[in-house]
């Protein structure tokens, strides 16, 4: 009996004596930190923990950084310029918000040429950068030499002036942009003749350029001969006149729109697309779904998924009825036809209500097991999930994930 005690003991004993947080190995450490997921308040509290944890913290801590106005450039440039450059290597994706270059601001872009000289030693400071995030309230210049270099995704929000301005950033980035977002772009009255006769830099063709996302942009100054983008495969249209259009390659892996009835294409100069994921919006349901109105941008005998993406629909009791209107009473039977006769694999539907509801909508995909219904607001097919900031409905910044 006193064998087996004493041996209970050992066992406890071992049970209790785990080995402390400076014997793990720095990959089991960053791993945990991971899983905060960049939330900066956990990252703080792991970073006071010991020496180690603090030098491990730091590419999590200073992953992104958000430069909403003058003040938090200051801020940024005493850090990574100034008091700690070693920090500078970390950062991976920073964001200009509007309000940095407008007249209310500590800077003055137009004419503090210090300014400028800041802005440029700051992002000399940032070897690693990949994502740059531009919200244009005014003129705010970027630093070609960094667009040349290491960027490979850039978003573009404001319509920037003047007109050349923008041209000369995506020329700067041709060769490694390889995600590109244009976002609240307006320019008017400008026509295609007039824009060939102005002296001023073209894109030209962008080789990297895989990803192209337009949202509430109009009569942007692309055209087939200044701009082409032989390697994009997937292209989204939320909220536009569709001028890209003619500048994209006739085959896409990825075609994502929103229902305008003025967006169309010439017959012969149809997208071939396996993937078509169309934004439903109950805020204007004037246009209905049908297969026609997928048929004016792609082939629909090639499609093989088809993702409707229900956008801005609360739980409520017109939920059923708004949906149902929106969509023409015979999508369902010609979803059937391009699965028997056409490629068409899935049909998906995405969104937050009851997936009771849409396979009560759609009982013949249904029954034949091609009705995929997601309880989501992320798109599967537009997967994968990238982290992304967007522009808030209040005008502010957060940290969050689109489409």
């Amino acid at each position: 009996m006193e064998q087996t005690g004493q041996f209970e003991k050992q066992i406890n004993y071992k049970m209790i004596s785990y080995p402390s947080s400076k014997t793990l190995p720095p990959e089991i450490v960053s791993l945990v930190l991971e899983e905060f997921d960049y939330d900066i308040w956990p990252l703080r509290k792991c970073s006071l923990v010991c020496k180690s944890w603090r030098n491990l913290s730091l590419p999590f801590l200073f992953h992104h950084l958000c430069l909403s106005d003058g003040k938090t450039f200051l801020r940024a440039f005493r850090l990574l310029v100034v008091d700690a450059p070693h920090i500078g290597q970390f950062v991976r994706e920073i964001l200009i918000g509007k309000s940095i270059a407008a007249q209310s601001s500590e800077l003055l872009f137009l004419a503090n040429t210090t300014d400028k000289e800041r802005l440029e030693a700051l992002f000399l400071a940032l070897p690693g950068l990949k994502v740059l995030h531009c919200g244009f309230g005014g003129h705010l210049t970027i630093p070609l030499t960094l667009l040349r270099s290491s960027i490979t995704t850039l978003y573009l929000d404001g319509t920037i002036e003047p007109i050349n301005e923008l041209m000369i950033l995506l020329q700067a980035g041709a060769e490694t942009i390889r995600f590109l977002t244009i976002q609240n772009v307006v320019y008017r009255g400008l026509s295609s003749d007039q824009l060939l006769s102005r002296n001023m830099p073209f894109p030209g063709c962008m080789l990297a350029l895989e990803e192209l996302s337009i949202i509430w942009c109009d009569e942007l100054p692309f055209l087939p001969s200044t701009i082409q983008m032989p390697n994009l495969r997937t292209l989204k249209l939320d909220n536009c006149d569709g001028s890209i259009l003619s500048c994209v390659p006739a085959s896409l892996d990825t075609l994502a729109f929103q229902i305008e009835p003025d967006m169309s294409l010439p017959a012969n100069k149809l997208l071939t697309v396996e993937n078509v994921v169309v934004f439903c919006d109950t805020v204007d349901i004037d246009d209905q779904l049908s297969e026609h109105m997928i048929g004016k941008l792609c082939v629909t005998s090639v499609i093989k998924r088809l993702e409707l993406l229900l956008l801005f629909f609360d739980c409520g009791d017109d939920i059923p009825h708004d949906f149902a209107f929106m969509i023409d009473k015979d999508f369902e039977d010609d979803m059937l036809r391009l699965h028997r006769h056409g490629s068409l694999e899935r049909v998906i539907v995405t969104s937050k209500f009851c997936p009771e509801m849409v396979h009560a909508m759609f009982p013949k995909l249904s029954n034949l097991c091609i009705l995929d219904v997601r309880t989501s607001d992320v798109s599967p097919v537009l997967a994968p999930q990238r982290r992304r900031f967007i522009n808030t409905r209040n005008g502010l910044w957060s940290w969050s994930s689109s489409w």
